[in-house]
């Protein structure tokens, strides 16, 4: 009876062990071992292959101005401050930092379709969902013509092409729009052959006293922006604002015609390069949000300051 008891108790020992020996629990516990060994790794993101053609500055273009500071996107963005959270104008992207790429000398913002979750927005800590991430920066300089003489803002871009995608190059003060706002481009990415400029300005935050019904101006310029990269750039002086494609001036606000650009003049105001996504921007235009792209980018080569 001893024999058959000892025989038996044996047998399940063998039917509990693997081909190696080990019980049941040992091969799970070394199984987990290999994986806290082998940990998987994350999907490179395959950034879009950039074909460097469109207008760029020439000597000529920048003849009697003199460059106060540039970006070339070579190393990385310690020139900058990132926006992380949601924003504002009823836009639906969260920032973030990872949608940021410096790579063979161009910035990407990269626009996803996917689900996150963050802050309302900087000054709002609320927790908030998003189902699209994008970036935004912020230059850590601040910029006034006052002080550094009439200022030139340009950066050469390559824009994105799909609904609901806005990016833009702009530059404001805080807080908004004590220090005004000055939009050098703003881009639909359903309407690839135009892009609008405008001003803001206030002397309480948060209430603007300029009405963008009249400042606002659209610009067609008559080819499909998103081809290639384009120049856009902006003249601060202290009477004006003259905003120009490719060298080409397109629009000019001044004093004579418009209030308050004369209050901008002795403003502090930061550049801005960033990729919302919807938003008021798109009021009445009924932007389906399943025709927004999963992904896009929107390429930076440069961003250059000159004074004179």
């Amino acid at each position: 009876m001893k024999n058959s008891l000892l025989v038996l108790f044996i047998l399940t020992l063998l039917s509990c062990s693997d081909d190696n020996g080990l019980t049941t629990n040992e091969t799970n516990m070394s199984e987990t071992e290999a994986e806290n060994e082998n940990p998987s790794v994350e999907e490179e993101t395959i950034l879009p292959e950039v074909t460097n053609v469109g207008f760029d500055f020439s000597a000529t273009d920048i003849e009697g101005w003199e460059l106060l500071w540039e970006d070339n996107f070579d190393t990385d963005l310690s020139e900058w401050n990132v926006w992380k959270g949601g924003a504002f104008n009823e836009e639906l992207q969260l920032y973030q930092e990872e949608n940021l790429y410096v790579e063979d000398g161009y910035l990407f913002i990269e626009q996803l379709r996917e689900a996150a979750s963050g802050a309302t927005n900087p000054f709002d800590t609320t927790t908030k969902s998003f189902n699209f991430t994008s970036g935004r920066i912020e230059s850590k300089e601040l910029y006034n013509p006052s002080l550094q003489g009439t200022l030139r803002i340009a950066a050469r871009i390559k824009l994105p092409t799909g609904e609901g995608l806005w990016p833009a190059f702009w530059s404001y003060g805080d807080p908004w729009p004590t220090q005004g706002e000055i939009d050098i481009m703003e881009f639909r990415g359903g309407r690839t052959n135009e892009y609008v400029t405008n001003f803001f300005y206030g002397t309480q935050a948060n209430t603007p006293l300029t009405n963008s019904a009249v400042t606002s101006y659209t610009h067609d310029a008559g080819l499909d922006l998103t081809n290639e990269f384009h120049v856009f750039d902006m003249v601060w002086s202290q009477n004006s604002l003259e905003v120009s494609l490719d060298g080409v001036e397109i629009r000019t606000f001044t004093t004579g015609e418009f209030q308050y650009i004369d209050d901008l003049f002795n403003k502090n105001e930061k550049v801005v390069l960033n990729m919302a996504v919807g938003g008021a921007f798109f009021n009445g235009m009924n932007i389906n949000v399943s025709d927004i792209p999963n992904k896009s980018y929107l390429i930076v080569d440069w961003v250059k300051i000159y004074k004179q």
